[in-house]
């Protein structure tokens, strides 16, 4: 048992490539040696090749089996190494397996799929909110992780995690980030000086833009910043959103103070199980103007709201649409899925 450990142990140590192209030659020239030592018994190859298959795997199903000195010394010699190179097999494959395993838990493979959303950034809370919520809003598309956890901080088969810094093209490339739909920067965490913070998001993004130069793509780029004063710092970056998250949620208190009940309106737009949904329609042909848009949404069951982030169309209905324009609605969501004849479960989507 100790001499079949031990082989074992060295067949395996094999790189992948040398123990497939031994084991073909065994399997492969096995039968021809029986053949030539008992062509009485074994009067094709296709029945040698069986013999030899079922009595490598120690298998032995004794239907043809050798009959003389010779034939049966060589069929010692195939169950032995029939033993070692099944073992070595197993071994590899489990081997492989378990590294490749490993490799994903702690972020060191690369995402080759096309069409995701990239979230650089981690925390319990506020970026495992962000990545469920578009999980559900967007089944489709897969998320890849940037951060610097040690391990996949979620157990999502749709979430695909790259370990690194994202300040580095090695790690954007892993992530295969020119092939993305967007990217995501979150504000660090445990930073509580907001222009230090900020700083680092800017760093990020501006190392974005340098990769998408360099790549010859244009990556779409959503920034959260703490404080309104940056925001002439991203103007370079080419960031084509920014999100104050902690601005966002002093307004809403004040607002839900000053006007009550608001809050509730806010997140249940927010929500995606509560209520109608912001949506991103494009221009129909037949829409000339932006009451010929409004009127047709309203006789369907959806409120036009805004172009890109122009919220006071509703006071120039007769100004002609834009062939540019990006619409957003609010309704919900068998409304939405009728106007645009896609099927989606929640969230902010652009048709097609």
């Amino acid at each position: 048992m100790l001499f079949f450990y031990n082989a074992v142990k060295k067949i395996v140590k094999l790189d992948g490539r040398t123990l497939t192209v031994f084991a073909v030659f065994f399997f492969l020239l096995s039968p021809l040696i029986i053949q030539a030592l008992e062509p009485d018994k074994f009067t094709n190859y296709f029945i040698s090749l069986w013999w030899v298959v079922v009595t490598a795997t120690t298998v032995g199903y004794g239907d043809y089996f050798p009959v003389t000195v010779p034939g049966m010394l060589f069929g010692i010699i195939v169950i032995m190494t029939g033993l070692f190179v099944i073992g070595a097999i197993v071994g590899k494959t489990t081997e492989n397996f378990v590294n490749w395993k490993k490799q994903k838990e702690e972020g060191r493979l690369v995402y080759k799929g096309e069409g995701h959303y990239v979230v650089i950034g981690w925390s319990e809370d506020k970026i495992r909110d962000t990545i469920e919520e578009m999980l559900v809003a967007d089944p489709s598309r897969d998320i890849v992780l940037i951060a610097k956890q040690p391990k996949h901080p979620m157990a999502q088969e749709r979430v695909h995690y790259i370990q690194g810094d994202a300040t580095e093209y090695d790690t954007l490339e892993r992530a295969n980030a020119f092939a993305c739909k967007a990217v995501i920067i979150f504000s660090p965490e445990g930073v509580d000086n907001s222009s230090l913070a900020d700083g680092q998001t800017l760093l990020i993004a501006t190392t974005l833009e340098s990769y998408a130069e360099r790549k010859g793509r244009e990556i779409y780029t959503i920034a959260e910043i703490l404080k309104e004063n940056h925001r002439h710092s991203f103007r370079h970056a080419k960031v084509d959103e920014l999100i104050l998250s902690q601005q966002s949620i002093s307004h809403l208190i004040a607002s839900s103070t000053v006007n009550q009940g608001s809050s509730r309106l806010f997140m249940n737009l927010l929500s995606k199980d509560q209520g109608d949904e912001l949506y991103a329609i494009s221009k129909r042909p037949e829409w000339n103007t932006y009451n010929d848009a409004y009127e047709w949404l309203k006789d369907r069951g959806a409120l036009l709201v805004a172009d890109h982030d122009d919220t006071g169309i509703i006071r120039r209905l007769d100004d002609p649409i834009p062939d540019t324009a990006r619409l957003f609605i609010i309704a919900d969501t068998a409304t939405y899925v009728g106007l645009s004849g896609q099927a989606v479960a929640a969230g902010v989507k652009e048709r097609g």
